[in-house]
């Protein structure tokens, strides 16, 4: 939201912000892996998946594990370059999970691939049994293209759309979680996900960049939010136990379509809008409406 001190943007800062934005979200290479995996006798979770798999990496690769697993961005943050998410399970074997991977150097890719393989070997659960990687699908990259409902919607700018989070959202103000958040909120998540992911720091043009997409956000028609808390249980590595995290599912409605934020809105499918990569975290869906 604009603070009462501060000068509404002007159409043409708007318009350069939008350029200076879609600029970045074209400098952002990703590719998303469907992983199709047989875990016999482990009920096996997201985040167990990801712990060894981070492990694995670690010591296959220090430098891949520093880049990818861990990543610093920008002011010092950690952006990691990946994001593993639950799939759709696999009706033959069950579980499948995607994996996006964000900007990873070509150089580092076969350490990510060999770590799987050494995770395969040193298993999941107390037990520490192994699991195999089934199948490797590719299903999204940075050259796609709006999803098909969408694309075939006549002008996906305005065509009515539903953005859905099916897992817990975490948006927070001043230390309080967002219950009903607006597509103000959301597009301010957004936008500082995709500037820590293109190395932008949070200097004027970040600050031109927020300012201008939130006014465009407040011109967009955007239903009530309609959703309900659902909080999760992860592990912290760091912390050594459990923490609960309090988020929301639901969905906006924008009836008018997304307008300018078409670009940004599709590239968050992939990129999510939650801080570092805890599971799930901030995922969006967009679903046209026709």
């Amino acid at each position: 939201m604009l603070s009462d001190h501060t000068m509404p943007p002007t159409e043409t800062d708007c318009a350069s912000a939008v350029r200076q934005l879609k600029d970045l979200l074209d400098g952002i290479q990703f590719e998303v892996w469907k992983m199709r995996l047989e875990t016999p006798h482990v009920y096996a979770t997201t985040p167990m998946l990801r712990g060894v798999w981070g492990r694995a990496l670690r010591l296959v690769d220090q430098r891949a594990y520093d880049e990818i697993f861990v990543g610093l961005g920008p002011d010092n943050r950690r952006v990691p370059k990946y994001i593993i998410r639950p799939a759709p399970p696999d009706p033959r074997t069950a579980p499948a999970i995607d994996l996006v991977l964000i900007n990873v150097p070509s150089s580092l890719r076969p350490a990510v691939w060999e770590a799987w393989l050494v995770a395969c070997g040193m298993g999941l659960g107390k037990g520490r049994v192994p699991f195999r990687i089934r199948e490797k699908i590719p299903i999204a990259s940075t050259s796609e293209g709006l999803p098909p409902d969408w694309a075939n919607s006549g002008n996906p700018a305005t065509a009515p759309c539903r953005l859905t989070f099916p897992t817990p959202l975490r948006l927070m103000r001043k230390g309080t979680l967002l219950q009903h958040p607006a597509l103000q909120n959301i597009t301010t998540a957004g936008v500082r996900r995709v500037c820590h992911l293109a190395g932008m720091s949070r200097g004027p043009g970040y600050q031109s960049i927020q300012r201008c997409t939130s006014a465009l956000a407040a011109e967009i028609r955007a239903s009530p939010w309609q959703g309900k808390r659902s909080n999760l249980v992860r592990w912290s590595a760091v912390q050594q136990r459990e923490l609960e995290l309090f988020g929301v599912t639901g969905t906006l409605t924008l009836p008018n379509g997304p307008g300018a934020l078409l670009p940004l809105l599709n590239t968050l499918r992939w990129l999510h809008l939650g801080k570092g990569t805890v599971y799930g975290m901030g995922q969006l869906t967009v679903t046209s409406m026709r």
